[in-house]
């Protein structure tokens, strides 16, 4: 259906007898030429949909939307019976997900014309969505990515707001993809995201588990119901669909329990499981590694190996290669098309991203680890390559009003993994940054704090850290990855951890070099 349509007939073809109500106005006069939840961006000829949110109630912004020119109103049957005319009151007793049938509807179901990929996890869904754009890009077609860096639309890039938006600004984005000849579209799907229906409705034909660990638990209230928010992805697809899950993660069973789909795991080479011996299972191994990338042998469930090079730092990016490769053939290209690509990806931006140039003597990188676990995995994935005689350095925080349980896992995990840790501040938001990196930092021991720098003004962390960094020695940088602004109090401030990183190992080059 083209996106400028009458309002009576976007209703009529709907198909939600019932659910959808006229009870103010005429609908037949209604002309739409867009429809949004947000009544910031109405302009005349649009639909309003007044949902309720967390932080928000549509309801409060309906004269915001009429005032801007909304033709229409879809709300509570109590709110929508008291829209002025001429505008148009639509009632639902959900309008927000009722909104989300019609602007899929308003969009020509673009869900239905792309191969729709879903990554969701606690780490790693940025990197293999973003490997998987560029795998199917270059083997089956035009592929769209929506996720927490950036979305693609086909053509071009823009900044993301959410890892996933909500139904409506979705299926505007699907649409636009279509538009652009997109055949696929891979989407990074977060707990939120699923646990609040905004994925609702759509038709995966992949979907991918990295793995689950502890966070957002002041959202989901337990790992339980975290878990059973990334397992609902799974429980949704059509038996013709492909589940491929991280064997690894005791969750991958909680994945694949409701789960009707095809399934493939991915394994490393030589582990071993009892579900090994029933799905298929895809297997990896890193037979070298530089800090320029690492060769990778993957290994076809039919038991065929192949040896590639791949420009991807740290070893668990060698589940996510792998995951993504299997997604390509799981759509339909070959696994010789799918390897052949590899040498030329790129990791997304602030995912082990390299911030040092080959003139350094020290190797300074940015990632986007804010998790425990996810700090494991990149002191892990880099332990390797520190040669002998240097030290593994990490600088981390916290983020400000989210789940606090997780600040002393992560300074367990920084101390596990690294010889010496700066802790400092992330995105404090409305606490106290000295009171977060106190907290980070309470459980450790007194022979841990010794190897342990507390510095909350994050530039100098940076600055000094990389200034008293000795020769050979590998520096990571955790916790904002791509983002380039810190949230304080209510403000974003810009703030660059590579900016930050590339000024002070250019002060250290001068004075190398002097």
């Amino acid at each position: 259906m083209a996106r400028d349509t009458s309002l009576d007939q976007l209703l009529e073809d709907v198909a939600l007898a019932g659910t959808i109500r006229v009870v103010a106005g005429d609908a037949v006069s209604g002309h739409l030429c867009g429809i949004t939840e947000d009544s910031r961006i109405v302009e005349p000829g649009f639909l309003f949909i007044a949902r309720s949110g967390f932080d928000h109630d549509g309801a409060d912004h309906i004269e915001d939307a009429i005032d801007r020119g909304a033709t229409a109103i879809l709300a509570l049957p109590e709110v929508a019976s008291r829209v002025p005319p001429p505008v148009i009151g639509l009632a639902a007793d959900d309008p927000g997900s009722a909104g989300g049938e019609l602007a899929l509807l308003w969009n020509g179901r673009p869900d239905r014309s792309l191969d729709l990929v879903g990554v969701t996890g606690t780490n790693g869904k940025t990197t293999v969505a973003t490997l998987v754009r560029q795998i199917l890009d270059r083997t089956l077609g035009r592929t769209g990515l929506l996720g927490t860096v950036e979305i693609h639309d086909g053509r071009s890039t823009k900044p993301a707001r959410l890892t996933t938006p909500g139904r409506v600004a979705l299926a505007g984005i699907l649409g636009d993809m279509v538009d652009r000849s997109c055949r696929a579209a891979v989407m990074e799907v977060s707990s939120h995201a699923l646990d609040q229906g905004r994925t609702a409705g759509l038709d995966f034909r992949v979907a991918v588990f990295t793995n689950l660990s502890g966070d957002h638990l002041d959202y989901h209230g337990s790992m339980e119901r975290y878990g059973a928010a990334k397992a609902s992805l799974f429980a949704g697809l059509r038996n013709d669909a492909t589940a491929i899950v991280n064997l690894e993660d005791e969750a991958a069973g909680v994945m694949l329990g409701r789960c009707l789909a095809n399934r493939i795991g991915i394994a490393p080479a030589s582990f071993e499981c009892d579900a090994v011996s029933e799905i298929a299972v895809v297997r990896h191994a890193v037979i070298d590694r530089s800090f320029d990338g690492m060769t990778l042998a993957i290994t076809t469930p039919e038991g065929v190996r192949h040896e590639i090079s791949v420009p991807l730092v740290g070893e668990h990016n060698a589940f996510n290669v792998t995951a993504a490769v299997t997604v390509a053939v799981a759509l339909g290209a070959s696994w010789e098309a799918a390897l052949e690509v590899l040498p030329a990806i790129q990791a997304p931006r602030g995912r082990l991203q390299p911030v040092h140039q080959t003139i350094d003597d020290i190797r300074v990188f940015v990632d986007y680890a804010h998790t425990d676990d996810a700090l494991v995995n990149v002191l892990a994935g880099v332990r390797p390559t520190v040669p002998p005689g240097a030290d593994l350095l990490v600088v981390f925080g916290a983020g400000g009003d989210r789940d606090r349980s997780k600040r002393p896992r992560m300074m367990k995990a920084a101390l596990e993994g690294a010889d010496r840790v700066v802790v400092t501040s992330d995105n404090p938001r409305t606490e106290n940054p000295a009171a977060i990196v106190a907290e980070i930092v309470s459980e450790a021991t007194k022979a841990e704090l010794e190897r342990t720098i507390c510095e909350v003004d994050r530039r100098t962390a940076i600055a000094s850290t990389i200034a008293g960094a000795g020769p050979g020695d590998v520096l990571i940088i955790a916790g904002k990855g791509h983002e380039d602004y810190q949230i304080i109090g209510v403000d974003r401030v810009h703030f660059d951890d590579v900016e930050e990183a590339g000024a002070a190992l250019a002060r250290r080059r001068g004075r190398v070099g002097s």
